[in-house]
């Protein structure tokens, strides 16, 4: 079996080097960072199974924001390695934002070995149990997508996912953008490199230059230290650049540059860089629209729309959405340590009907809501809090219809839904479609073929 990788996050090279050697000699392989920036791009390249992190890196500062800064990117960015914090200047409130921000577990400098040890040991076997049993409740670990749609899609991406071509993808805000860029960079000739995201709406105009091509120290007044800038973080990786159309006017005409000719200057120095790395961007915005308006540079959309994919809503995917539910399902009662829980058929047929303005996104906080709330082993549609505009068509009348007539009024819809496409209309309904095929049998109902 292959062995845990734990990264130690620390501006001490002493204290590196003393949980290096404790940590070697207990049989884990053990990397390094001395900054966060230089941890981030570890993170993303490498199978990092724990991460101890010091909670202060600027000279004279124990408040530990550093640290929670770090734990907000961690979270945000999808990164699902645990984290323990280590610190010389802890405190109750301090432990309190860490494990909120989602920190596995707190310990205090200098650390007992010992104790060191078991908190490593704890968390790890934490995550192997909740690895285990969302693989055992999903297919082969991950998410499988079902529609035609997204299969369709899939075949298109992985025409380009071996090569350097920049793609652009489009679609409404939490429908998937950016795990569909992860998978681009996994199936990439680039996957070994570093992966590097940015929300480009999150910069300020400011320091763009400063965040995505670096500063030296001194460079302007709060240049305390060198800044790696994230075209170089992105190295024989893949930087993907999240709501592309918020970057102003006037700095797309630097981003163009590199997009260009592949050279930029890191922001106080004169020597030219050059860029090595693949470019996907995405945005829920019609940039060809913009470009009409004079809000986005035409060139520059030239430069980042060699491929674009547009990703469908989640209302147009429904043979995907209640297989993604119950992943949801396995993934969070994995995270609370909940016994596995099923949905009811009425839960089943309202996640159909619902119009899931909020895209997979939406789908994803309100079953780690009914995973929650949920009393017994089934999830109902009460645990589900859904925003309908109205009561769903499934269940609006259900006191005064029979079982049958409910079950037969779900099968017409599943199959309105699916086109007449029996395997789909199945999937959404949780059936096998032999099953589906002897009530569609039993009501009289016809099938597309």
């Amino acid at each position: 079996m292959e062995k845990p990788t734990i990264l130690v996050i620390d501006d001490n090279a002493e204290v590196r080097l003393s949980a290096v050697f404790f940590l070697e000699d207990q049989g884990f392989n053990v990397i390094e960072a001395a900054t966060l920036e230089l941890a981030k791009p570890l993170l993303t390249a490498k199978q990092v199974s724990l991460a101890l992190l010091d909670m202060n890196f600027s000279r004279d500062t124990t408040s530990g924001n550093e640290g929670l800064d770090f734990l907000r990117w961690l979270r945000d960015s999808n990164l699902n390695v645990p984290v323990i914090c280590i610190t010389g200047w802890g405190n109750v409130a301090l432990a309190v934002s860490a494990m909120q921000l989602g920190a596995s577990d707190f310990i205090e400098k200098p650390w007992d070995n010992q104790q060191l040890l078991e908190a490593v040991q704890q968390q790890l076997k934490i995550t192997l149990k909740q690895a285990n049993i969302v693989a055992k409740h999903s297919e082969r670990g991950a998410f499988q997508w079902r529609s035609q749609a997204m299969q369709s899609l899939y075949k298109q991406l992985a025409k380009v996912a071996k090569t350097d071509a920049r793609v652009l993808l489009t679609g409404p805000s939490g429908a998937g953008k950016s795990h569909l860029a992860q998978w681009l960079h996994q199936q990439s000739n680039r996957s070994a490199g570093p992966w590097v995201e940015v929300n480009m709406g999150a910069v300020p105009e400011s320091l763009f230059e400063s965040e995505m091509f670096g500063h030296s120290k001194g460079a302007f007044t709060d240049a305390k230290q060198h800044r790696v800038g994230r075209f170089a973080m992105a190295k024989q990786g893949t930087l993907f650049l999240d709501e592309v159309a918020t970057i102003p006017l006037p700095l797309q005409a630097k981003l163009l540059r590199v997009l260009e000719n592949g050279s930029y200057e890191v922001v106080g120095s004169s020597q030219t860089q050059q860029a090595d790395c693949r470019l996907i961007c995405a945005t829920n915005t019609n940039l060809d629209a913009l470009v009409k308006v004079g809000e986005f540079r035409e060139d520059l959309l030239y430069r980042i729309n060699t491929i674009v994919i547009e990703v469908p809503r989640l209302a147009e995917r429904f043979g995907d959405i209640v297989p993604l539910a119950e992943y949801f399902v396995a993934k969070f009662c994995a995270q609370y340590g909940e016994p596995i829980r099923e949905l009811s058929p009425a839960v089943k047929a309202a996640l159909v009907e619902y119009n899931w303005p909020g895209n997979v996104r939406e789908l994803s906080h309100v079953m780690e809501r009914a995973v929650l709330m949920a009393e017994g082993l089934q999830i109902e549609l009460s645990d589900c809090q859904l925003r309908f505009t109205a009561a769903p068509k499934v269940t609006s009348n259900m006191p005064s219809k029979t079982l049958q007539q409910v079950e037969q009024e779900m099968v017409e819809q599943a199959m309105q839904r699916a086109q007449g496409n029996v395997a789909e209309a199945a999937k959404i309904l949780g059936l096998t479609a032999s099953s589906l095929y002897r009530r569609l049998e039993k009501y009289g109902l016809k099938t597309s073929g």
